[in-house]
C-alpha cells in the first residue's frame, strides 16, 4: 500500500533510536553515508557520542524505556538539531522464555520499549511533519511479529503489535505526503540475537527452522541498506529473508481485505 513518496536523503535530518548497536549501528552508518545528517538516540553515552562525532551528526542519551524521559523527546532533539524528516524506531529489547517463567518486570520493560515507545515517537513527530507536509517514519519490527515460536510470547507480541500499528499508521496517513516502512527482519548476526537463542525452547525452535532451511542469518549492513533504499524510494516494507515471502503476505491478507471493504475512505483530518 506504499504512497511511493520519494524522500530525498542528502542533507535530511534522520533521527535513529538505538543507534549505539546492532541494526541501529549499521542504520546510522547508512544513512550517513546517504548524506543525512544523523541524530543518534540510545542510553550508551561514550559510544553514542564517539560516534555522532565520527559520523558528523549528534548524540541524544535518552532511556526509551523510561516514559518521562520520552516526555517531549522529540521537542527537544528539533530545538537542538532542527525538525526530524525521518524517524526510525529502532530500539528494542529481547525478552525468551516460557510464558510462565517470565517476570514482571521483563514483560513491561520490553512492551514499553518495543512497542509503547515507537507509538509516543510517532505521535510527537507527526505533527510538524503534516505541518511541513514531508517526512517519512520508519519502525523496525521482526519475522517473529509473523510466526508463533514457542518461548517469545512476550516479545513477539509486542512485534506483532507494532507491526499492525504500523499498517494503521500508513492508512491513517492516507492522502498525506509522509510516508511509512516497516521492516521486518528475521534472525540478524547481532548481540541482541545471541542473547535472544540462549532460551533452550527458542533455540531449539531456531535449530528446527535452520535444518528446514527457513530462517537464513542476515547482517545488520544489509537491513540497513535495504532500508535507506526503501525510505529513499518510498517502500512501504523491507521484510528479511525473502524465502518467507509468503507468511509475510499471508500476515498481511486480512488487511488487504479490509483495505478493500473501506476503498474510497479517507481519514479526516
Amino acid at each position: 500500500m506504499s504512497k511511493k513518496t520519494i524522500t530525498e536523503l542528502s542533507g535530511a535530518r534522520v533521527l535513529i533510536t538505538g543507534a549505539s548497536k546492532g541494526i541501529g549501528a549499521a542504520m546510522a552508518h547508512a544513512f550517513a553515508s546517504a548524506g543525512a545528517n544523523v541524530a543518534l538516540a540510545a542510553r550508551s553515552h561514550d559510544i553514542l557520542y564517539g560516534m555522532a562525532e565520527r559520523l558528523g551528526g549528534s548524540a541524544h542519551e535518552i532511556d526509551l524505556a523510561d516514559g518521562a524521559q520520552l516526555d517531549g523527546f522529540i521537542a527537544r532533539v528539533e530545538a537542538e538539531v532542527g525538525p526530524i524528516d525521518v524517524l526510525v524506531n529502532n530500539a528494542g529489547a529481547e525478552t525468551s522464555s516460557l510464558i510462565d517463567r517470565a517476570t514482571e518486570a521483563d514483560i513491561s520493560a520490553v512492551i514499553a520499549l518495543n512497542l509503547v515507545a515507537p507509538e509516543r515517537l510517532i505521535r510527537q513527530v507527526l505533527p510538524g511533519m503534516l505541518a511541513r507536509e514531508k517526512g517519512h517514519i520508519v519502525s523496525v519490527s521482526s519475522l517473529a511479529g509473523v510466526l508463533a515460536v514457542p518461548g517469545t510470547s512476550v516479545y513477539s507480541s509486542t512485534k506483532a503489535g507494532l507491526s499492525h500499528f504500523m499498517a494503521i499508521v500508513e492508512r491513517d496517513l492516507k492522502a498525506t505526503p509522509i510516508g511509512t516502512t516497516l521492516v521486518e527482519p528475521g534472525p540478524v548476526s547481532t548481540e541482541m540475537w545471541d542473547r535472544f537463542i540462549e532460551d533452550p525452547t527458542v533455540a531449539a525452535a531456531v535449530r528446527r527452522g535452520q535444518r528446514l532451511q527457513l530462517f537464513p542469518s542476515t547482517t545488520p549492513e544489509t537491513i540497513a541498506h535495504a532500508t535507506v533504499d526503501a525510505v529513499a524510494k518510498g517502500k512501504a516494507h523491507v521484510r528479511f529473508p525473502k524465502r518467507l515471502m509468503v507468511q509475510f503476505l499471508l500476515e498481511n491478507a486480512p488487511r488487504r481485505l479490509g483495505d478493500l471493504a473501506l476503498l474510497g475512505l479517507r481519514p479526516q483530518r
